[in-house]
């Protein structure tokens, strides 16, 4: 026992090790060496919200000497830091940057209802830009702005909005250059809305991005040049992609030449193709460097003294990565810790011996059809029950789904997902008494044997330790983000620390999670884990099991992408009527693929620990949902 306990602590100081080393070194490339400070800030503006913000400031910035700056904005479902990648590299290169959390997102609140009936189209983009024009070491007259996806739009609705005020009123600060990516030009009735106001626009969208239909109309992204919104943002068809023009005007410009339009007033135009798909733009090189040199010719007249290739934004990416490792690593040595005291000891079982044996071939045959039924339900059910999942208050824009917001469901995002673990739960749990009567019951295979006999005393105190262990995990985000301005991410898979109403949100959803994970932990360790069969191969089927069929569909659809440039199931089977598309379900299923083999992992090793399934289940259920809302729009209810 003791050494058991020696062999806990050693795991859990690994964990803490690389929460601190990763956080930390994470603060260090996010302030670049410190040579940034960064500010967490709550503007209240005109629209009535409370909108959080990072506002990066590099030490060299001063008043006598001010600098450009940055208007930066994340897309739907995200937060201000998925930015990061753009904030850090461009405040490294003496920008001025603030990231915000747009209305109804992150730490951001709602419009106020009363003011426009809380519509906000610009999200927050336009407070932003007014609020940079208050700073007294920010040059007023080279601002840009970026946003990726709905970013993108709302940056250049803020943009307008900043226009058309500044007609009557000249203290007004407008943008000098704007950078929407994976979106499409803000088109009216064929033209340019913004085509006769003075501002230069670099648009990327990625070669294999999953919205060129839905924003563009056309079939693939490769044709935007063509769309009529690729005509009226560029001002004539077929414009090569990476390559600068001047709006109207058909011929290619060299970089000197675009750096002496912009010297000239006349307003700067390119399309940016780098080959991603739409959540890559997060996770890019060439992506990034295509915004840095659109803002190095627009807002700097060309004068850089770093490439645009010159980037670390990665090593923050390697360093919040390395603490989403310690994060997971923490969970199961600490409950294991606590397991070994003499209180919550009296849970422990000896593990029951797997009910599923594979010796002959009738055996064989029963085990690979129950195997691959169970894989089924998850992947044809998918796209229904997910559908097209907008919902964004602010912005007074929401698309029928079969499980739409309302005070109680208040996480568009997060609906479908539980309506597919609802019946996919579900239906799994008929599978399973259906084969318990078949099969298991006749060979004298009894509850007890599944490890679902426990008392309900003991029930509660494995309840009570998934909530110490949940809490004790989440408090070390809760240091992430106090300590180093950081969080628990790598890609766009992250955790962070909640507000106050997403508690309250997170336990309303809860009981769903726990209904699935409940049947999932007793099919993984019943149906799935083979008697006499080894750990490694047991651990690797039960990640075939909870992600298999998933996982082909997630495959199947990229790599027809791939091929030709639209997916394989472009469509959701809901609404019926228009064709929707079902790219923002196969950006979500990525969150599904991510955890589900870490909880089919953690399923088994709780069992094998304490015999029954209700340690791994209640500690899955809290998990996933904390993975499930902590970076999830709020679309109904208060905010």
């Amino acid at each position: 026992m003791e050494g058991r306990r020696k062999i806990y602590v050693i795991l859990i100081l690994i964990a803490l090790g690389l929460v601190f080393v990763g956080s930390f070194g994470a603060y260090l490339v996010h302030t670049s060496g410190y040579k940034v400070k960064i500010t967490d800030m709550t503007l209240v503006t005109e629209d009535g919200a409370r909108m959080a913000a990072l506002l990066y400031v590099p030490n060299s910035v001063t008043v006598e000497n001010p600098a450009p700056a940055i208007v930066s904005m994340h897309g739907y479902n995200n937060t201000k830091e998925v930015q990061d990648l753009n904030c850090v590299e461009l405040a490294r290169r003496g920008y001025v940057v603030i990231a915000i959390d747009a209305y109804d997102h992150g730490r951001s609140s709602f419009a106020d209802p009363r003011i426009r009936k809380g519509i906000a189209p610009d999200m927050g983009t336009y407070a932003a830009l007014q609020y940079l024009g208050t700073l007294p070491y920010v040059d007023k007259n080279r601002i840009g702005m970026v946003g990726h996806s709905l970013g993108g739009i709302c940056l250049q609705i803020g943009a307008m909005r900043a226009f058309t005020k500044h007609e009557k009123d000249p203290h007004i600060i407008v943008p000098r250059a704007l950078v929407p990516t994976e979106h499409t030009f803000l088109v009216k009735e064929g033209k340019l809305v913004y085509e006769k106001y003075p501002v230069h626009v670099g648009l990327m969208f990625g070669k294999y991005d999953e919205w060129a239909e839905n924003m563009w109309k056309v079939p693939t992204a490769d044709k935007i040049n063509t769309s009529p919104n690729g005509i009226a943002g560029m001002g004539f068809s077929g414009a090569k992609y990476n390559t600068y023009y001047v709006f109207g005007e058909n011929k290619p410009l060299s970089r000197e030449e675009a750096i002496a339009a912009v010297k000239e007033g006349k307003p700067l135009r390119a399309i940016f193709q780098p080959e991603i798909v739409h959540p890559r733009a997060h996770f890019s090189r060439a992506a990034v460097a295509y915004i840095l040199e659109f803002f190095n010719l627009t807002l700097k007249e060309g004068k850089e003294s770093l490439p645009p290739l010159n980037q670390v934004w990665y090593w923050k990416q390697i360093c919040t990565g390395l603490a989403l490792v310690g994060f997971f690593l923490f969970i199961i040595p600490f409950a294991f810790l606590l397991l070994e005291t003499s209180y919550f000891g009296t849970i422990l079982k000896p593990e029951p011996e797997a009910p599923s044996v594979i010796s002959g071939v009738k055996n064989k045959i029963v085990y690979w059809f129950i195997f691959i039924v169970c894989l089924l339900p998850a992947p044809l059910l998918y796209n229904w029950a997910v559908g097209y999942p907008i919902a964004i208050k602010s912005f007074g824009r929401s698309v029928p789904t079969v499980m739409p917001v309302n005070n109680y469901f208040q996480l568009p995002a997060v609906n479908g997902l539980v309506l597919l673990l609802l019946l996919v739960g579900g239906i799994l749990l008929v599978i399973f008494l259906l084969t318990y009567i078949l099969f298991m019951k006749k060979n004298g295979v009894t509850f007890d044997q599944l490890g679902i006999k426990l008392s309900g005393a003991q029930v509660g105190k494995a309840a009570l330790l998934s909530v110490i262990v949940f809490l004790a995990t989440y408090f070390l985000l809760v240091l992430m983000d106090f300590f180093f301005q950081s969080d628990a991410r790598f890609y766009v898979f992250s955790f962070r620390p909640l507000t106050p109403i997403k508690f309250w949100i997170l336990l309303k959803y809860l009981p769903f999670f726990l209904f699935f994970y409940l049947i999932n932990v007793l099919l993984l360790n019943s149906f799935t884990r083979i008697r006499g069969k080894g750990e490694g191969l047991n651990i690797l089927l039960m990640i075939i099991a909870n992600v298999g069929g998933l996982a082909v569909l997630s495959f199947l659809d990229y790599w027809w992408l791939f091929q030709t440039g639209i997916k394989m199931f472009p469509y959701v089977p809901y609404p019926p009527s228009p064709k929707t598309t079902s790219a923002l379900a196969g950006v979500l299923l990525w969150n599904v693929l991510f955890f589900l083999p870490l909880a089919a992992i953690s399923a088994r090793l709780f069992f094998r620990k304490t015999g029954t399934i209700w340690l791994g289940a209640f500690i899955n259920s809290l998990v996933a949902t904390l993975f499930a809302i902590s970076n999830t729009v709020i679309s109904a209810g208060c905010i």
